[in-house]
């Protein structure tokens, strides 16, 4: 069964490519903390910003701010690429039931694919930090103080190790429970569709409670705020803090909740469409929402990414302007802040467009029947760019909720402040820049792999479907 699994693994390594990639991104921002933390704590490093008279804590806390973020987003990111590596062969795990697999036979086969892509997409991480690593740790640095003389940077030797080995067992609790389930799938399932989504009510209505939760504590927060005066909150540190808490909570919940935003927003594009007579369009939303319904991860990493840049973005922005209402003339340093934008952008974009990418494995046979029924290659790329659409506006939509409750917190705080005079930095248009973004990626991701089946035509993808 390994050498199976191998084989298959060779064969099929265009299509486990994204999932590579987004391992090889979030390793590589891995691998830079490493370095950073390694090299900020040498002897030479403590020397020389003791030298310059500059407190070590300066360096610090600006690094540690950056290791929790990207800790945070390498563990959403990872998991969900795992999850999605197990899903996307999940019919694959069926036929061998079907053709007399052991469930711990199939459990291990399942976890020896992702070894493979988390595996190959680590080593590439490692390498590209390590590398990366003489430009963007010293540069980082210099950002923070150019004060300090810094010493000459230097690799750690246990770094690349240490970067292979978290990145590959991270990626692995991600695809545990995927891989008990595929150990578990019926042999019947191998005859299904594929997009067939998989129920299950218990987990569902525990997954809304939660979602539930996170809002009742978005809203409750946001009341808090209208009560800042009273509570004593009104400079810029209780004000940015109270936001991302309240921005913070509402962006959990609609991580949680995504499904069911999704569902009803592309619901009302393809009623939209629909009620137009655009029939290509409908349909693509339709295709888009049959790929949200497989898995609960296919948009929720684009929606999360979008609202928390624009969560961040509005605090700190409007945070700045009040500031400088209060205290005109104090420089503002955000090189943290577009580091953390850089990072969330980066990798929720890449994680969201290797869970797509996933999804579409063997979509030859669509769009042979595509085809088939008549369509040509104009109306089946409309159709992909209506489904890409679908899904980027869905994200759009869902990333709005965390970006609206931190600007109500931040608007309550700075009428007290300021005296009914509300300050609030809108991200309008960063967040149409990343809508429009995630919309360009996600169809090229999907039109990329229709590219032989249309040339080919649909005689060739019917007949490999039936030998």
């Amino acid at each position: 069964m390994q050498r199976y699994v191998l084989r298959m693994f060779a064969d099929e390594w265009r299509q486990w490519a994204p999932a590579i990639a987004v391992v090889a991104v979030i390793s590589t921002m891995i691998g830079l903390c490493f370095h950073q933390f390694a090299w900020t704590t040498s002897p030479d490093f403590r020397a020389a910003v003791s030298g310059a008279g500059v407190p070590l804590a300066e360096f610090q806390i600006l690094s540690v701010t950056i290791y929790t973020v990207i800790a945070l987003v390498s563990w959403v990111a990872l998991t969900v690429v795992g999850r999605a590596s197990i899903q996307a062969t999940l019919r694959t795990h069926a036929l061998w039931h079907l053709l007399g697999a052991s469930p711990r036979a199939v459990f291990l086969s399942a976890m020896l694919v992702l070894v493979l892509v988390s595996l190959c997409g680590a080593i590439l991480g490692a390498a590209s930090s390590t590398l990366l690593g003489f430009w963007a740790v010293p540069a980082f640095n210099a950002a923070v103080s150019a004060a300090v003389d810094l010493p000459g940077f230097t690799i750690a030797v246990w770094a690349p190790a240490a970067i292979v080995v978290l990145s590959v067992l991270t990626a692995m609790v991600g695809g545990l429970m995927p891989a008990r389930r595929a150990s578990r799938i019926p042999p019947g399932a191998a005859l299904r569709s594929p997009h067939a989504p998989d129920r299950r009510t218990f987990s569902t209505v525990l997954r809304v409670l939660s979602g539930l939760f996170f809002l009742v504590i978005a809203a409750a927060l946001v009341v808090a705020s209208a009560f800042a005066e009273q509570l004593g909150s009104t400079g810029p540190g209780p004000m940015f803090n109270l936001a991302i808490n309240a921005g913070g909570s509402s962006l959990i919940a609609v991580y949680i909740l995504c499904p069911e935003i999704v569902g009803g927003v592309l619901w009302l594009l393809h009623r939209l469409f629909a009620s137009t007579g655009a029939v290509v369009p409908a349909l693509g939303t339709r295709a888009a929402a049959a790929r949200a319904q497989v898995s609960a991860t296919t948009i929720a990493p684009l929606a999360a990414g979008l609202g928390g840049i624009g969560l961040l973005l509005c605090a700190v922005n409007s945070v700045a302007a009040m500031t400088r209402i209060l205290q005109p003339g104090i420089p503002t340093n955000l090189a943290d802040v577009w580091t953390i934008v850089a990072v969330v952008a980066v990798s929720m974009l890449a994680t969201s467009a290797a869970v797509v990418a996933l999804s579409a494995r063997g979509r030859g046979r669509e769009i042979a029947l595509l085809q088939a029924a008549g369509m040509h290659a104009g109306q089946v790329r409309l159709l992909i760019a209506a489904e890409s659409f679908a899904m980027s506006v869905a994200a759009a939509v869902a990333a709005v909720l965390p970006v609206v409750t931190g600007g109500l917190v931040l608007a309550f705080v700075s009428a007290a402040a300021l005296g009914d005079a509300s300050v609030v930095v809108w991200p309008l248009p960063s967040m149409l820049l990343g809508m429009l973004g995630s919309w360009l990626l996600l169809f090229i991701i999907l039109v990329v792999p229709t590219i032989a089946p249309l040339r080919d035509g649909p005689g060739v993808r019917l007949r490999e479907q039936g030998t």
